[in-house]
């Protein structure tokens, strides 16, 4: 029997042209590789480094250690070094450099890098001495970075945490021994002085929470379920951004360029539609805010609000896209002027880019990269980043798809996620995919679409229905393969 799982990966790797085999070249170069020892290295062995991941990680590929050196806190953030592995210009870097990033499904990973690398070579397991690039950052008591330096480094993680244990850690639920517990105690001091920053900053909370799959053999989805954000996901998370941003200052102060990750503001068009759908929800704003502000404030709006998911993803629709760019033009969903991907070299190329430009720096290489070829770079890896998350999305729907056949005929609650001229694409509740309702197949009237308001309304009653809008629907037909879902709409709810 095939697995809905597997087969839907297959179609839509084929669909997009993506490769999931490695060539005889990158298996031969495979063979040769080992972890080199270079005298340069500092020995952080006896560190207490560990991994905070999530339960069913494969690759490892950052560390974390936290200590109080009199009235600062350092953070160490340790990260794979694949750079030593992986050489420019060799099958492995070229194959890497095609794919762009690892893309992850329900239960199964197209790798950027061979698994021999990133399962075991690169990966920060416990108990083995792994090769390292460390991003060592030193905070005031008030969370500014004071100073920070980038070494390579030997360490040897001596535990694989989940989220979960190190939330139980913070919350007395469980022990850990006492040189882990000290670091991790320190980053939780750290974790509770940065968020305070970024409030202030007003980098936007969005939740966009994506739904995971419970598989059975078959693929078949046994159950649904949103991730729970943990604080101990914040203290990784918070770690992280602290190490890209010195990655980015890093490349900014030694070349000039780099390859940051950039999100622009959203355009005003967007920002003045986005005003107008949430004035008419009842959000009272004042007049002239700039585009955070105004952003800020529908988040803050939707956020206790019954349709909360569907507000957050019409938030969600009028920002840019976040990219790749030798231009440091800033991050307007962080609100940071730098900012740069340092952290995951095993998933994702332009890490790997950015370990290259810290490492020539650091063994004194004087090659001058050509900012030209990174850029044309920086925009490919931008889509093929894009082209892997609707990968990702379109399996995840197939999968509902086929999950949801099971209920052709009876009605849910839905919510209009967009209005055209053809009809009307609405989520289903707790399934998290949207089907469409056909135009014609609205009930007794004719209806017309308004491309200024983005209204259909009907001609002879006047019912109109918009985005944002509550309805109750019955799914009329299900086409797994073609991830269609055909809606009707039931009496007005």
């Amino acid at each position: 029997v095939m697995n809905i799982h597997d087969e839907a990966i297959d179609q839509i790797l084929f669909e997009n042209n993506i490769s999931n085999e490695w060539s005889d070249s990158v298996k031969n170069e495979l063979k040769s590789v080992k972890l080199s020892e270079s005298p340069g290295r500092k020995n952080l062995i006896h560190k207490p480094f560990i991994t905070i991941d999530g339960a069913d990680a494969k690759d490892f590929d950052d560390a974390i250690f936290c200590e109080y050196r009199g009235k600062q806190t350092i953070l160490s953030v340790a990260i794979a070094d694949v750079a030593d592995l992986v050489k420019s210009g060799t099958a492995l870097d070229n194959e890497a450099r095609e794919r762009g990033t690892s893309i992850y499904f329900p239960s199964k990973v197209v790798p950027m890098l061979p698994e021999e690398i990133s399962n075991n070579l690169c990966s920060l397991v416990p108990n083995e001495v792994r090769n390292v690039l460390v991003c060592r950052i030193v905070f005031s008591l008030e969370g500014e970075i004071e100073g920070y330096e980038f070494f390579e480094a030997s360490i040897r993680s001596c535990l694989r945490a989940t989220y979960k244990s190190i939330d139980d850690l913070i919350n007395k639920k469980a022990s850990l021994p006492d040189e882990i517990a000290k670091s991790i105690d320190a980053l939780k001091n750290l974790t509770t002085v940065l968020l305070g920053k970024r409030k202030k900053r007003s980098a936007l909370e969005l939740d966009a929470a994506e739904p995971i799959l419970e598989l059975d053999e078959l693929g078949n989805i046994k159950n649904i379920k949103i991730s729970k954000r943990l604080f101990s996901h914040l203290m990784i998370e918070e770690s992280m951004l602290a190490a890209n941003i010195c990655a980015a200052r890093y490349m900014k102060k030694h070349y000039g360029f780099g390859v940051y990750r950039i999100h622009e503001e959203p355009e005003e068009l967007k920002i003045d539609a986005l005003k107008n759908f949430f004035a008419a929800k009842g959000l009272t704003s004042k007049p002239k805010k700039n585009p955070l502000e105004v952003i800020t404030q529908c988040l803050e709006f939707s956020k206790d609000h019954q349709l909360k998911k569907s507000l957050q993803t019409l938030v969600l629709q009028s920002l840019k896209r976040a990219e790749y760019s030798t231009e440091d033009i800033g991050h307007f969903g962080l609100q940071l002027e730098q900012y740069a991907h340092f952290t995951s070299p095993i998933r994702r190329y332009p890490d790997l880019m950015v370990h290259r430009l810290i490492k020539d720096k650091l063994q004194k290489n004087i090659n001058k990269p050509n900012q030209e070829q990174i850029e044309l770079d920086c925009c490919e890896l931008s889509d093929l980043e894009r082209q892997a998350e609707k990968a990702s999305r379109t399996v995840v729907q197939q999968i509902i798809c086929h999950h949801l056949k099971q209920f052709i005929g009876d009605d849910f609650n839905a919510m209009i996620t967009g209005v055209t001229d053809f009809g009307i694409f609405a989520e289903i509740d707790s399934f998290y995919v949207s089907g469409l309702i056909h135009v014609s197949d609205l009930p007794g009237d004719r209806y017309i679409f308004d491309k200024i308001s983005g209204v259909l309304k009907g001609k002879r009653t006047g019912r109109s229905f918009r985005q944002g809008q509550s309805i109750r629907v019955k799914i009329n037909n299900v086409l797994p393969y073609e991830r269609k879902i055909n809606l009707l709409i039931l009496k007005n709810k």
